[in-house]
């Protein structure tokens, strides 16, 4: 110990003694776990009960507690917001009101949980809402299908988060609203993406499926057609995977807007759901601007609070019908749109699920059928409980005299009389504390009437009870009771007319051969034909050849970039020429230092194959890679990495991926290992040691009877055939094997090619 003070020394030690060391990875994944779990089950994702996150119930729930119903006076909502964040939602006020605001709007919702004064934003501009202190707000009618009857014991209950108050876990919906009014959110690993739908149809297939659980997703799509969204629109039946979306879970949703025409003005009064006016009108002015739209004069928001969407778009000449310039519009701005549908909920296993429209349906049914029996199981307790005390009351309308004389002679009448009445500690409570009004003969006969009332309804509910016939008549009864009273018809409709495509309109040009050469500073130049000899093309200064592509110029053009961005180039903007070309950052907008790593041809319809320099990979799918944006589209997680030159796949005919690293291993896998993803970081389609600095140099395709060929600077190229590559297959987790030196020159650059 030190000398100079041991007092100190021996407390450290002790403190010492008492903390618990662990290793930092194992720290690490515990608490990343825990926090995942805390995002997917506490904030992100609704639940399947009553179709609400936690933020959403604790507003509702607080708004209840407050007396904020639909028939009560407004409240300002910072009075709402402060109590949930006091009380149930210890988070931060602004995000909080934010989600308040969305349970007002009814541009995002179905049905409103929330009718709000004042400015409560646009759907042009759902983020331009006032501030807090300025808006009220009360609950909407629709609110009472998820708060009557919580107080009977409908659902579970738990402390919040300092343990002073209980809050419910979730609210005893009356109704599927996970599915009614939908929900939107990004977790940890996973998200949930689930579109409106008409109430009616929801609540008809609930009652059918009720009557017949047997029925199958078919049956259930015979009743629900499709999304029904807030801001109407019309949905592409054609293009939309609708039957995907009810059996699998998740799929995608083709989306227009909806028009009409007035003279030489077409008349847009309805955009798809989550697209904003001003970004179209935008979009449409743009082209004007370019010439890219010579038959439009000009576009006009006439929009006002009668009609939240009016887009009047100006037609000059008469070569070109109303039809054919809303199919150019829709193939070209977000009069059009592609909804992804991921039906990702939590279950009342309290797990997260992607869950079909019948799963979704059976289980909120045994939800509701639970929250039912639990109510009539305590208004049965609470009728009991009461008829115990009428038939102590009628007991002593029998020995009344008795009674009175009891309780005016003796100086401790409980036994006796409890003895006489045959009462229990409670009837005699309840007896011993009547008022005097209460001996008269006409109140008498009002005790045997109530006594006669409660149990001819203690009979009927525990009849309920007792049997799931009568339970599941009880819920369709309900159900068709709030379908009167909600149903309106539907806001989308559907187009099954196979007819409808988008056919862009343009000029009558010639296609022929072009070939694109991109450099490695980011430049692109295109030349006409596909017999260009690449070696003699000329570059700026300090700029050189990086790949090239033989296309059609009707063809579109993807670009990849270091850090995961995919870009769309379409043929307008393809200029034949023998100069440098022109950089990539003119037609995108792009980071400062940004290198594309490379292209390929859209109009192939093949795949791509992602790979990071650190051998994290995945495939995404042809349709993902169609970007409308000069911003580009990010489909891969790179953090500190960056990507390497993608390749095309074809996913029914492509075998095996093979990787080289710059430490000369080689690895050779199956692809049907790799992923297919939308967007992500992918997963390790190689094992590179983490403490060194080795890279992947080459990414291929390797199918059965090729060969792989060294290429050297002024060498003799070598070649290795596909009996000596099979030395190389092996699994994704393992790190490769070392190429034999025989193949590789010191000092000398490599290029590979299979052919």
């Amino acid at each position: 110990m030190s000398k100079k003070n041991p007092t100190k020394d021996l407390l450290l030690s002790q403190t010492d003694a008492q903390i618990e060391k662990i290793p930092l990875g194992e720290f690490s994944e515990s608490a990343y776990l825990n926090y995942s779990m805390y995002v997917i089950l506490d904030r992100a994702l609704p639940s399947i009960t009553d179709g609400l996150k936690p933020v959403q119930r604790r507003i509702i729930f607080a708004m209840n507690e407050l007396s904020l119903n639909h028939k009560s006076k407004f409240k300002k909502s910072a009075r709402t917001i402060g109590d949930v964040l006091g009380k149930y939602h210890p988070h931060g006020d602004s995000a909080c009101y934010e989600a308040m605001v969305m349970l007002a709007q009814d541009f995002s919702f179905n049905y409103t949980f929330v009718e709000g004064q004042g400015n409560w934003g646009t759907q042009d501009d759902p983020k331009s809402f006032a501030a807090m202190r300025y808006t009220e707000s009360r609950l909407t009618e629709y609110s009472d299908l998820f708060l009557q009857d919580i107080e009977k014991n409908t659902v579970e209950w738990s402390q919040n988060f300092d343990g002073s108050l209980m809050e419910p876990k979730q609210l005893p919906a009356k109704i599927p609203n996970i599915l009614i009014n939908g929900s939107s959110g990004i977790a940890v690993g996973m998200s949930t993406d689930i579109p409106s739908h008409n109430l009616e149809e929801i609540l008809d297939a609930t009652v059918f499926l009720i009557e017949k659980p047997s029925s199958s997703i078919n049956d259930l799509m015979k009743i629900i057609k499709g999304p029904d969204f807030p801001t109407r629109g019309e949905i592409i039946l054609e293009d939309s995977d609708i039957s995907g979306i009810y059996s699998d879970g998740h799929g995608n949703i083709k989306l227009r807007a909806t028009y009409s025409s007035e003279g030489k003005n077409i008349i847009i009064d309805s955009i798809p759901y989550q697209s904003h006016t001003t970004r179209i009108i935008e979009q449409i002015q743009e082209q004007i601007s370019n010439k890219k739209a010579m038959f439009i004069d000009n576009v006009v928001d006439d929009s006002d609070q009668e009609h939240p969407i009016r887009i009047i778009i100006r037609i000059k000449g008469k070569s070109h019908d109303d039809n054919q310039i809303m199919s150019h519009l829709f193939a070209t701005t977000d009069l059009e749109k592609t909804l992804r549908v991921n039906l990702n909920s939590i279950g009342t296993d309290n797990r997260p699920k992607v869950k079909n429209i019948r799963e979704i349906l059976t289980e909120w049914i045994n939800f509701r059928l639970t929250s039912i029996k639990n109510k009539l199981l305590w208004e049965l307790e609470k009728i009991q409980e009461r008829i115990h005390i009428l038939e102590a009351y009628v007991s002593v309308y029998k020995f009344l005299d008795k009674v009175i004389n009891l309780i005016r002679t003796e100086d401790n009448p409980k036994s006796k009389i409890r003895k006489l009445c045959k009462l229990s500690d409670k009837q005699y409570e309840a007896v011993i504390n009547m008022k005097l009004r209460s001996l008269a003969k006409l109140q008498e006969k009002n005790i045997l009437k109530e006594l006669s009332e409660l149990k001819s309804e203690e009979k009927k509910i525990a009849q309920i009870i007792k049997s799931k016939a009568r339970l599941k008549t009880y819920l369709k009864n309900e159900l068709k009771e709030i379908n009167r009273n909600f149903s309106r018809p539907r806001m989308t409709s559907i187009n099954s007319d196979n007819a409808v495509k988008a056919n862009v309109i343009k000029a009558v040009v010639s296609v022929y051969d072009i070939t694109a050469v991109l450099s490695t500073n980011g430049w692109i130049k295109f030349l006409r034909g596909h017999d260009n000899d690449l070696d003699s093309i000329s570059f700026k200064t300090g700029d050189h050849f990086y790949h090239s592509i033989l296309l059609k110029s009707n063809h579109t053009l993807a670009f990849f970039d270091q850090h995961g961005f995919v870009y769309n180039m379409t043929p307008d903007n393809y200029l034949i020429s023998r100069g440098n070309g022109e950089p990539l950052s003119k037609f995108f907008k792009l980071q400062d230092g940004t290198k594309m790593v490379g292209m390929t041809n859209l109009d192939e319809k093949q795949s791509i194959l992602n790979l990071s320099n650190n051998g994290y990979g995945f495939i995404t799918v042809h349709d993902e890679l169609n970007v409308k944006n000069k911003s580009g589209k990010k489909i891969m997680n790179l953090k500190t990495s960056i990507a390497i030159k993608p390749v095309s796949v074809n996913l029914d005919t492509d075998e095996r991926y093979l990787i080289i690293t710059s430490d000369n291993y080689m690895l050779i896998e199956e692809l049907k290992h790799v992923p297919i993803m939308t967007r992500g970081k992918g997963i390790k389609l190689i094992n590179i040691p983490k403490v060194s600095e080795e890279t992947i140099k080459f990414l291929g395709i390797l199918n059965s009877n090729q060969r792989l060929v060294f290429n050297f600077e002024k060498r003799k190229s070598k070649t290795m055939t596909y009996d000596e590559l099979r030395h190389f297959f092996m699994s994704k987790s393992r790190r490769g094997k070392k190429i034999d030196k025989k193949f590789l020159l010191e000092k000398t650059k490599t290029a590979y090619n299979i052919e």
